[in-house]
């Protein structure tokens, strides 16, 4: 079943990875939070990402980040999105819309 929300699918010359993707919870609790930003990932280019998985409907990946509004963390992910971009990575797999990814060139670099 294809996500409605954006996710994406990064890989860089040297063979390592970057997958980013959002999901939209019902909290627990008051304190809870509805977005959620998910990345996994390879730096070292070891280890290949599993393909022919849903990966973007997994509830979490190696890096988590909670936001109270879409807005949030539609920012967030064209901020990751953007630094994979402008490191040399290339989207080949994702339902991101080609603005909220490419915008991101012309942004100035956000996180380390």
């Amino acid at each position: 079943m294809p996500s409605d929300l954006p996710y994406a699918s990064f890989h860089h010359p040297d063979g390592s990875w970057y997958r980013l993707w959002i999901t939209h919870t019902t909290p627990k609790t008051a304190r809870g939070h509805a977005w959620h930003l998910h990345a996994s990932y390879d730096k070292t280019g070891t280890v290949a990402p599993l393909a022919g998985t849903l990966w973007w409907e997994l509830p979490y990946g190696m890096s988590n980040w909670d936001f109270d509004s879409e807005a949030e963390t539609l920012a967030a992910f064209r901020d990751r999105a953007g630094e994979r971009l402008h490191k040399g990575y290339v989207m080949r797999e994702g339902n991101s819309p080609a603005e909220l990814v490419h915008s991101a060139l012309t942004e100035p670099e956000t996180h380390g």
